[in-house]
């Protein structure tokens, strides 16, 4: 909704007044609850401060001033969010070697973190959408500094511990992704369709940066099970500062509250399936497979395997940042659509994956780290894209929260395939590495079969979702 400056400079969105300075010229546009100004001459955003007026009982927040730079607060908060998520992956090694934990264990350690992850997105979600996103951003900052300290003392205690870290780790970093997500896509005053780009470029900078960090203190730096830990409390240390004072976009509604549901009613309609669900679990489950089962069998041909595996998951997760501008020019030509495009790029890197480890090639690992990152990165956006624009402003972080959880069950993959993979190998006769093959092979069949309906969904003309309830 379009709306001019009226002369007192007071405004009301969302049943909230908001006192207005304005610099420049401007014109004021209301997008979701958050009021974005954009330049009449440029349009562009110059300035924007914005207050909730005197008498507005319901803001948490009296002097506030949104501008431009914003949303980068809350993304260094979630790029230190990012970075204790996959620290995780390079540590699999240093489990493996020096403390004697199985194969099928360290990867279950991995995956845990979904089964903490996916009920705090669902909860928490829409906690966001009705209190605000500070007052979930925050206490999840807090706790995934806890969730490194668990993982850290995890060296010296019985194995389980590390599976409570992990826990935790997941259920804080649910926590922060959907609130986070929608507050820097809220806070992008000057790009409001830039916002869901944003979000994912700094998720997967931490996704990334923390392995490829990380790896290097475990490798080179003694204490391997407990300093790349102590990198990642820090980071959060410092990043909690910037973040505390960060204006709130999503004010707590006025009287009684309805308990939302967890799963809105607008992720249960055909477009929502089509469009995102039944693609969904591919964007984690090859990044996943990318950096945590396929290098593990080409380390024994390296000499330092701790480095090389946060090497490996760094380039595939940085791919995947890299790839979303050119993703973003895809869509905005109408090339193709962009889920298509990813689920093409996942049956490629499979391929190669494939490929590398039947010739125990480390250096072949790389290209197919590359692509399926860009895969990652291509579906991610592909999946907020569409929530954005399904999704009403009072329950986007609900829907945000949702895409993510579908996302996520691709944690779930290395350890489907440590234990389906020799068990293939069994059963054909052909051994645990061809049988981990022959399960990459069928993941190639399954996303070029897939393409078909995605693209032929894409295609035809859906009816708006809130018809469809």
């Amino acid at each position: 909704m379009l709306a001019g400056v009226p002369a007192n400079n007071c405004f009301s969105i969302a049943g909230h007044k908001w006192d207005c300075e304005i610099q420049g010229s401007v014109r004021w546009i209301i997008v979701g609850d958050s009021l974005t100004t954009v330049s009449s001459s440029t349009g562009k955003v110059p300035y924007m401060t914005a207050r909730p007026a005197t008498g507005d009982t319901n803001s948490p927040s009296r002097d506030s001033a949104i501008t431009s730079r914003t949303w980068i607060r809350v993304g260094l908060a979630m790029f230190a969010v990012g970075f204790g998520t996959n620290l995780f992956a390079p540590m699999l090694k240093v489990y493996r070697d020096q403390d004697g934990i199985s194969e099928a264990s360290v990867t279950a350690m991995f995956g845990i973190y979904a089964a903490g992850l996916v009920p705090a997105l669902l909860i928490f979600g829409p906690i966001s959408d009705h209190y605000g996103r500070r007052a979930v951003v925050r206490p999840a900052l807090i706790l995934v500094a806890v969730a490194s300290g668990i993982l850290a003392a995890g060296s010296e205690a019985p194995e389980w511990v590390l599976y409570v870290g992990r826990w935790i780790m997941g259920f804080g970093v649910g926590m922060a992704m959907s609130s986070g997500s929608a507050w820097i896509k809220q806070l992008s005053v000057d790009r409001p369709s830039a916002g869901p780009r944003r979000a994912t470029i700094v998720l997967s900078a931490g996704f990334g940066g923390g392995p490829l960090i990380a790896a290097q203190f475990a490798q080179f730096v003694p204490a391997p099970q407990v300093t790349p830990y102590l990198l990642h409390i820090a980071l959060v240390l410092v990043t909690v500062p910037l973040v505390w004072g960060v204006p709130e976009t999503q004010f707590p509604a006025a009287g009684r509250v309805t308990r939302p549901p967890l799963v809105p009613r607008i992720a249960l309609t055909g477009r929502f399936f089509w469009a995102v669900a039944a693609w969904a679990p591919w964007v984690f489950g090859t990044a996943t497979v990318a950096f945590t089962s396929i290098p593990g069998f080409v380390t024994d041909n390296v000499a330092y395997p701790i480095a090389y595996l946060g090497l490996i998951s760094g380039v595939g997760m940085f791919s995947g940042v890299f790839i979303q501008p050119v993703a973003a020019q895809l869509a905005s030509r109408g090339w193709l659509p962009l889920s298509v495009v990813g689920l093409g790029a996942a049956s490629v890197g499979l391929l190669v994956g494939g490929i590398a480890v039947e010739l125990g090639s480390a250096l072949l690992v790389v290209p197919a780290a590359i692509i399926l990152g860009c895969s990652y990165g291509i579906m991610m956006v592909s999946g907020l894209r569409e929530v954005e624009i399904i999704a009403e402003p009072h329950e986007l972080g609900a829907l945000i929260g949702v895409f993510y959880t579908l996302t996520y069950t691709g944690f779930a993959v290395p350890f489907v395939l440590a234990v389906l993979g020799p068990f293939v190998g069994e059963v054909f006769g052909i051994g645990p590495v061809r049988g981990f093959i022959a399960c990459l092979a069928f993941g190639v069949v399954v996303c070029l079969v897939s393409t078909v309906p995605v693209a032929r969904a894409a295609s035809r003309a859906v009816a708006h979702p809130r018809h469809e309830i």
